[in-house]
C-alpha cells in the first residue's frame, strides 16, 4: 500500500520563512521608493504655477476682442481673474484673491504683476494695480503688438502665470 507522504517539518520551517522573508523584502522595497520619492520632490518643486483659462469673455464694446476668465492657484491664494482686450489692444486684468478659507487678501498684500512675451527679447512690461475692494485688484497695460503673451502674478514665494493670445 502506498503511504500519504507527510511534509517534513523542517521544509515546511524554511518555506515559511523563504515567505516571511519575501514579504519583508517587498513592503521594504515599496516604503523606500516612498521615501525616495518625497525627498527627491524637492529637486522638482518649481518656482512658478499655471493659471487656467476657465472660459471665453465675448466680445462687446471697451472688450472688442473678447477676453478670457481664469482660475488658479498661487501659493495660499485662490486667483480668480478676467482678462479682456479692446481694439487698441490694451489689455485689463481683474483679479480676486482669496485665502484658504475664502477671506478675501489684505490691500497691504505685496505682489507685482507684469507681461511678457514668450520667446521675445523684449523685457517684461511690469503693470500697476490698484486695489478696488476686499481681494480686488485691476491692471491693464497697452500691448505693443499681437501674438501670445503671458501675465505673471509673483509673490515673494511663487509666480502664476496665466497664458492668452491677442490677434490684432
Amino acid at each position: 500500500m502506498n503511504k500519504p507522504a507527510t511534509p517534513n517539518p523542517s521544509t515546511a520551517l524554511r518555506t515559511e520563512a523563504r515567505q516571511a522573508r519575501v514579504l519583508a523584502l517587498i513592503v521594504g522595497g515599496v516604503f523606500l521608493a516612498l521615501v525616495v520619492g518625497f525627498v527627491s520632490m524637492v529637486f522638482f518643486v518649481r518656482d512658478e504655477t499655471r493659471l487656467n483659462a476657465v472660459g471665453p469673455i465675448a466680445a462687446a464694446p471697451g472688450a472688442e476682442q473678447g477676453g478670457m476668465v481664469f482660475h488658479g492657484t498661487v501659493n495660499v491664494w485662490e486667483v480668480r481673474g478676467r482678462m479682456t482686450v479692446d481694439a487698441e489692444r490694451e489689455a485689463r486684468f481683474t483679479l480676486d484673491l482669496r485665502g484658504p478659507t475664502s477671506q478675501p487678501a489684505p490691500p497691504t498684500l505685496q505682489f507685482d504683476l507684469s507681461l511678457d512675451q514668450p520667446g521675445a527679447d523684449r523685457p517684461p512690461i511690469p503693470l500697476r494695480h490698484a486695489n478696488t475692494g476686499p481681494g480686488s485688484w485691476v491692471a491693464s497695460a497697452q500691448l505693443p503688438e499681437p501674438g501670445r503673451w503671458q501675465l505673471r502674478l509673483a509673490l515673494p514665494e511663487i509666480s502664476g502665470v496665466f497664458a492668452f493670445e491677442v490677434e490684432r
